[in-house]
């Protein structure tokens, strides 16, 4: 069993340590992840490994692994997110005016020696979400309603869901109004 990791740490001094965490990152202390994981989200396992760069900037690599339950967009359902996230960032003050960019790393902003470690993991796994989470297939909650018309004849249920989106629509009346010739 993983270990919880501090609140807090100087990752400066660390780099200097070579240190590296390992631990859990509760859900609840995670609160805009917990805003969009569904009951039934796993705790985060974290590895941080606080090293140089090649360049020899400090930087974080490690690791950040669980399972997510979101929301499917399209079904509504639930759907588990598999995350195995790999993390490498070079550690940077307001004072220093390297760029971690030049080796490929992207730069974390360390602020009065400090790295609030629940905040630098919530980012990270925010980051490594899909932009949209949906299963592999399924199918939408409502049927889609065609803009163009077909050929196809339109049931009473779908006549009543346009007369809805047009009466809910301030534009719609627009439709039939022609510019003077």
């Amino acid at each position: 069993m993983l270990n919880r990791l501090p609140v807090d740490v100087n990752p400066f001094k660390l780099v200097e340590q070579g240190r590296c965490l390992a631990g859990v990152v509760p859900l609840q202390q995670l609160p805009r992840l917990a805003a969009l994981a569904l009951d039934g989200t796993e705790d985060m396992a974290v590895t941080l490994d606080f090293t140089r760069s090649a360049g020899g900037r400090p930087m974080i690599k490690g690791h950040i692994r669980g399972k997510l339950l979101l929301e499917c967009q399209r079904c509504m359902q639930p759907v588990t997110i598999d995350l195995d996230a790999p993390l490498q960032v070079a550690l940077t003050t307001f004072e220093s005016d390297e760029r971690p960019e030049q080796e490929g790393l992207e730069a974390w902003l360390i602020e009065d020696e400090r790295l609030f470690i629940q905040d630098f993991v919530e980012d990270e796994i925010l980051l490594a979400l899909p932009l949209v989470a949906k299963h592999e297939q399924c199918e939408p909650l409502r049927k889609l309603i065609e803009a163009l018309p077909s050929d196809e004849p339109v049931t009473e249920n779908e006549q009543e869901d346009v007369a809805a989106s047009a009466k809910k629509n301030p534009f719609a009346v627009l439709k039939n109004w022609k510019k003077p010739e």
